[in-house]
């Protein structure tokens, strides 16, 4: 065998056989491990993770409170309307509830049927009827009676009159919407 380093002084021995039948040569390490390698983007992406689970808690429990609220007022809705509807024919107030109502009042009608476009079918129907502040809105959650809401007492005949033309007997005091009179819809007008 042909000495393959003409100028090394020394004798070949075994571990220059052995170099010659290998291919690596020079000192090797033991591959990093996976989780070594990637462990800052494993903790960048757990911590997103979490904070998008958080924000989908918040989110998701501010939602339930508004939800939860709207089925409580208006399953109790039913009982003080059969009470104030007879209240105001009685009290000498057949009268005063004609000079009394203003369709200029702000009236917000809140889709609380899951129709798409209903609350634009009542805007219009109220309006066609003299109405002339109408927004309208939508519910968080769908609710199984229509109801008509004012936040003020000035504004009783208004919203009794207005709970009249749209079927319903009268109107509940309610601090639960903004608007000065709120009717919750959970059906179209008939024509």
């Amino acid at each position: 065998m042909a000495d393959p380093h003409p100028d090394y002084p020394y004798a070949p021995d075994q571990f220059d056989r052995e170099a010659e039948t290998t291919s690596f040569h020079g000192a090797h390490r033991a591959e990093e491990s996976f989780w070594r390698q990637n462990l800052l983007y494993v903790i960048i992406i757990a911590a997103a993770v979490l904070t998008l689970l958080v924000l989908l808690f918040v989110i998701g429990g501010m939602g339930r409170d508004n939800g939860g609220d709207a089925p409580a007022a208006t399953s109790t809705a039913s009982a003080p309307v059969e009470q104030q509807s007879p209240g105001a024919s009685d009290g000498g107030g057949a009268s005063t509830p004609a000079q009394e109502v203003s369709r200029d009042t702000p009236v917000l009608v809140v889709n609380a049927g899951g129709q798409n476009g209903m609350a634009g079918e009542w805007r219009d129907e109220l309006t066609s009827k003299g109405w002339t502040k109408v927004d309208i809105s939508t519910a968080d959650s769908r609710q199984e009676q229509a109801v008509v809401f004012y936040r003020d007492e000035a504004d009783a005949a208004s919203a009794n009159q207005l709970a009249q033309e749209v079927g319903l007997d009268g109107a509940q005091q309610s601090d639960e919407y903004d608007a000065r009179i709120t009717f919750v819809a959970v059906e179209s007008p008939q024509d």
